[in-house]
């Protein structure tokens, strides 16, 4: 593994030394591609790729040596996979080999929740590869009518089909409202994982938008709603990984109203958006990941008790995981775009390129203070007054991990231009004007001010049975009606989906159970056989309609 992240390593700071790459087609020669003229796996530098590349690469090693000691060999193999597949994707030259590696990210990532295995763990996976399977059902749609359209599968805004490329891509990147499987599956996976989860999923997604997408007016639009929307529901958890996971949401809408907007400043902002968000994220993951390990919850209720005795006899984690504090506190002000950490830079830039457009820029604005303060929640209550007793020491690959991607926030926020040449559209990284540092620090200020008024009420919760499992700050006794009508609605819930799931139990398969009409018998057919012939018929009937007659 350390060959492996060795490797990874070299080849991230390869790129960022400015080398071409130029193109690449694998089984150039064989007879499958003589004869039908498809190019399955061909790969090109694209201005957009190297970007995003080097952040998986980057991410990926560092978040490799962060499980060294503590992942399983089975997740560590499968994240190589993962890694390998976001590559895949960012340097893809046609739409088959962009859909067969969304589809491998889709796997090993989905694979990474599973190897879990608690029941939990299981639950939440089949519901992530759902979603992503559906993801990648849009994109074929979409492929084939774009092939049948212009006679080539050649990566390029597609002239039909738009709308599955929309669908397709938009669960990938957490469009609302198709980012349920983000708080489902991120916090389910083992932590080291989550990690990786973190840095690649939705970070796939946000390259396909800027890649294949044109931008318009409601990917913007929709970017900035996505910022505000998921910072509120950052900020109503009371679990680290479920609040970072809706950050990551949040923070990937500043992305996506980036990229949608469409000029190269805005471009540039939302890339590089994407790699600072890739580390901090990461950073804050491994944070997270620390007090599982070290204390065996990830709940801020939990490790803070309201009272002035209660949990004494247990230390505060600040002083007990000094270097998992250390990197909580610089993730959060690299996340809340403070100035001198990496956050502020591609913060810069995108509220430059957004001057002017409504409602893009002042959602933005308002989601910037939403993120400071949850972050001041995530860093007060879980560490600074955060008590728990200790049950495992760091490993030194973990508190290295977090000490290399703490310095990288930092590094890149001071010297902003030690990625210059991974811009695209090579934009000025000069973003440290007085007008530029009042207004970041006055939103982190402000973030932080809100908070001060709002911790009371914020260290109390109630846990309600929503679908997309909201725990609300609120106290229990006074709700305690209304929490027995949510207890009914979520006893409903689980009703319909129990039924729902014996439904499907009825049609998989049950040896000895075919009757007389053995071949035809449902009983006999596997669910997944039958999902798989429905969305086939789904495609030819596609098909018809556009050939027409003359197919």
């Amino acid at each position: 593994m350390l060959v492996y992240i060795a490797g990874l390593l070299f080849l991230a700071f390869y790129l960022l030394a400015g080398t071409k790459l130029g193109g690449y087609v694998a089984f150039a020669d064989s007879a499958f591609q003589l004869e039908t003229k498809l190019t399955l796996f061909s790969f090109s530098e694209h201005p957009y790729s190297k970007i995003a590349a080097f952040g998986f690469l980057f991410v990926g090693a560092i978040g490799l040596l962060y499980g060294l000691d503590v992942s399983k060999p089975s997740e560590q193999a499968v994240a190589l996979v993962a890694v390998a597949s976001a590559l895949g994707v960012a340097f893809a030259d046609n739409f088959l080999t962009f859909l067969f590696f969304w589809e491998t990210l889709t796997l090993s990532t989905a694979a990474l929740v599973f190897l879990r295995r608690t029941p939990h763990a299981v639950s939440m996976a089949y519901r992530l590869l759902f979603f992503s399977l559906m993801s990648g059902f849009m994109l074929l749609v979409g492929i084939i009518l774009q092939y049948n359209a212009t006679g080539t599968f050649a990566l390029m805004y597609p002239e039909a089909g738009l709308i599955f490329f929309i669908l397709g891509i938009g669960i990938k990147t957490a469009f609302l409202p198709l980012h349920f499987w983000v708080p489902w599956g991120y916090p389910a996976a083992n932590f080291p994982s989550s990690v990786l989860l973190a840095a690649l999923c939705t970070k796939v997604g946000v390259y396909a938008v800027a890649r294949v997408l044109p931008p318009s007016n409601f990917i913007n639009i929709m970017g900035a709603v996505m910022a505000i929307f998921a910072v509120t529901m950052a900020l109503l958890q009371s679990d680290l990984r479920k609040l970072l996971s809706y950050h990551i949401i949040s923070q990937v809408g500043y992305m996506v109203a980036g990229v949608g907007l469409g000029i190269s400043l805005s471009v540039d902002g939302g890339l590089l958006h994407l790699v600072n968000h890739m580390i901090y994220k990461a950073l804050l993951f491994m944070s997270a990941g620390a007090v599982i390990f070290a204390v065996g919850t990830e709940s801020l209720h939990d490790l803070h008790v309201p009272g002035e005795t209660a949990g004494k006899d247990k230390p505060l984690l600040w002083k007990a995981l000094p270097v998992a504090f250390v990197g909580a506190l610089v993730g959060a002000l690299a996340i809340s775009g403070t100035p001198l950490f990496n956050g502020y830079v591609s913060k810069y830039l995108l509220k430059n390129a957004m001057q002017g457009v409504n409602p893009a820029g002042w959602l933005l604005n308002v989601a910037s203070v939403g993120t400071a303060l949850s972050f001041s929640k995530f860093v007060y209550f879980g560490f600074i007054k955060g008590r728990a007793k200790i049950q495992n020491k760091l490993t030194l690959s973990m508190q290295a991990a977090i000490a290399v991607l703490s310095i990288s926030c930092i590094a890149t926020g001071i010297w902003p231009r030690s990625l210059s040449t991974l811009l695209p559209h090579a934009s000025s990284l000069k973003v440290y004007s007085l007008s530029g540092v009042v207004t970041a620090a006055g939103l982190v200020i402000l973030g932080i001010a809100c908070f001060i008024l709002l911790s009371e009420a914020l260290q109390k919760e109630i846990k309600l049975s929503l679908p997309v499992s909201i725990k609300l700050a609120v106290d229990r006794a006074a709700l305690s009606t209304y929490s027995n009508i949510l207890k009914a609605m979520g006893a409903f819930k689980d009703l319909v989906f129990h039924s729902a799931f014996r439904l499907m139990q009825k049609t998989d398969y049950k040896p000895g159970k075919s009757g007389v009409f053995h071949f035809i018998n449902v009983a006999n057919i596997d669910f997944d056989v039958m999902l798989l012939m429905a969305m086939l018929g789904v495609t030819l009937v596609f098909l018809f309609s556009t050939f027409g007659a003359g197919f």
